[in-house]
């Protein structure tokens, strides 16, 4: 149990200083304004899986592949810059993925408002009956008193 409160520790903390590495000390411009969403780190410490997002743009598959390549191309740079700012015995090796899971949340909530509108446009209508939701035929409140 301690150790894995541990590891989310450290994993938190490596993703805090790769937030800072990125915006302080990585000088690409193809790379742009990156968000480090979270960062998986192995039971051992050896590895570590950090997921990205570009902030601002939902990238195509030709945006995709460029960050894959550019993030690819400085996760050495990030790598030595983590050993002096974490103090571990070994450095984790990086592994970087580009995480959807924004452009999706982003997606689903462009899809829920959707039918929202749909949805209120046939309220505003009203049903066949003239009754509000939720009521008898009669207009009143459908109750269940405990009788059967």
């Amino acid at each position: 149990m301690a150790d894995s409160v541990r590891i989310r520790r450290v994993a938190e903390q490596i993703r805090g200083e790769i937030s800072e590495i990125l915006r302080d000390e990585v000088q690409d411009p193809r790379i742009g304004l990156v968000t480090v969403t979270r960062v998986k780190l192995a039971s051992d410490m050896g590895a570590a899986t950090v997921f990205y997002s570009p902030l601002g743009e939902d990238p195509d598959e030709a945006r995709r592949v460029e960050l894959k390549r550019v993030m690819g191309s400085v996760q050495g740079f990030i790598r030595r810059s983590l050993s002096k700012r974490v103090k571990l015995r070994h450095t984790p090796a990086l592994r970087f993925v580009l995480d959807d899971s924004i452009a999706e949340g982003s997606h689903t909530l462009d899809l829920i408002r959707e039918l929202d509108s749909e949805t209120g446009s046939a309220k505003t209508t009203g049903n066949a009956t003239g009754d509000a939701p939720g009521t008898g035929h009669d207009g009143e409140e459908d109750q269940n008193d405990g009788e059967t």
